[in-house]
């Protein structure tokens, strides 16, 4: 997961680098579901479809689906080229799932600011409206909250310019991983990838990796399945099918159009890739568990390291973390050396000459196996093809003999 990701989160930072220099709009949106806690999290399953995972899918569908009307008069009025969309989960006991999309809207120029506001205004009504449509509860478009971020607008639509006004001199700095120096604050390549390492809040909200980790020690404690292992099972039942990420054709033309580079690998590819890996430190069980896993941010400030770093950068993390290296986390294991041609090991050394009587038993018996295997394949196409034709063994041609009677 986090190779996948990592790559996603350079992805989306180049394409908004490029997209930026190269004058386009950029907005960061949010669309959220009104949740409670007995509201299941669903499933897009085919037969299946409920909850609200499903509504989630349908709302989007409804309100910015590429086939509708609704979506074709928002492109023609605000010069909308396409988006980028990331899935986004968290639980909490007291508000149960809570279920939306990232996403980031490109323009074919920066908006003014009174057109982002219609922009921002079009953008909500629609995704409303839609919500309802599909079965959803109605989304919130007010807030009476003093001093509210949302100034008014309510939570259950966010849209952000990213290279408007103040900031548009900083527009090429707004995706390097918030740097403040440089001006930047989006975090847009965490934001849109990242969001399976999101960490606990102030309101007790878990993310997929913090519930995982919570489930597998319940269950370890209790020595059977308790609510957050069964919270844990039906958000892994809900999620399955769900598009996490999904780039709009026409912004992909666009990025390739422009030439900005990106990483076109495939999530098999990229997690099959183990090429040229090298071992940093080996860590027990225990302490990943202990000392990683359950302490948010953990895991993911160990991956950015050792990316960066490498080993020197790993050890002094850990160290700082109160672990003693050489007892709780160990150097990696020596690489092996092949050996030279011609060279044998003690197990090649001790090997024993096949007699000739073994080997006409293999021999024998892998023919008699090859023989089954076609004979059942044989049986298998008469099974799955009736109408054609049986070809016969025995030659009609040739005069059949007689049996001779038995003595």
């Amino acid at each position: 997961m986090s190779r996948i990701l990592a790559v996603r989160g350079s992805n989306v930072q180049l394409a908004a680098d490029g997209l930026a220099d190269a004058g386009y709009g950029l907005h960061l949106g949010t669309n959220t579901l009104r949740h409670f806690e007995r509201m299941p999290f669903g499933t897009i399953r085919k037969g299946m479809r409920f909850g609200l995972v499903a509504v989630l899918h349908d709302g989007w569908a409804g309100a910015y689906g590429s086939a509708g009307r609704r979506w074709r008069r928002l492109r023609s009025d605000f010069g909308i080229v396409g988006y980028e969309r990331a899935f986004e989960d968290t639980f909490g006991w007291g508000s149960g799932w809570h279920l939306h999309w990232h996403a980031m809207w490109v323009t074919e120029e920066v908006l003014d600011v009174e057109t982002q506001a219609e922009f921002r205004n079009a953008l909500a009504t629609a995704w409303a409206e839609a919500v309802e449509a599909a079965g959803g509860y109605k989304v919130s478009q007010t807030c009476d909250r003093p001093g509210c971020s949302c100034e008014g607008k309510g939570h259950g639509f966010d849209l952000r310019p990213l290279n408007a006004g103040e900031e548009g001199q900083a527009a090429r700095y707004l995706y390097k991983d918030g740097d403040k120096t440089k001006g930047g604050t989006a975090k847009i390549g965490l934001e849109l990838a990242g969001q399976n390492f999101k960490t606990g809040r102030e309101d007790g909200r878990m993310g997929p990796l913090e519930l995982g980790d919570a489930a597998a020690a319940e269950l370890l404690r209790l020595g059977k399945p308790g609510p957050l292992v069964e919270k844990y099972r039906e958000r892994e039942f809900g999620v399955f099918q769900v598009r996490k990420h999904y780039r709009s054709q026409n912004l992909n033309k666009l990025i390739k159009a422009l030439g900005i580079q990106q990483d076109t690998r495939t999530e098999e590819q990229i997690t099959d890739d183990t090429e040229g890996l090298v071992a940093i430190a080996v860590i027990p069980a225990v302490i990943w568990y202990r000392h990683i896993a359950r302490r948010p941010g953990r895991r993911l400030d160990l991956i950015k390291v050792a990316e960066a770093y490498g080993l020197p950068g790993v050890r002094r993390l850990v160290e700082s973390w109160g672990l003693v290296w050489g007892k709780d986390v160990l150097d990696p294991p020596a690489p092996t050396v092949p050996a030279a041609p011609g060279d044998l090991d003690a197990d090649q050394l001790g090997f024993e000459v096949m007699s000739e009587a073994e080997a006409k038993y293999r021999a024998a018996h892998r023919a008699d196996r090859d023989k089954r295997a076609n004979e059942l394949a044989a049986a298998l196409h008469r099974f799955r093809n009736p109408k054609e034709p049986i070809r016969p063994k025995v030659s009609l041609k040739k005069p059949l003999r007689a049996k001779r009677p038995a003595a």
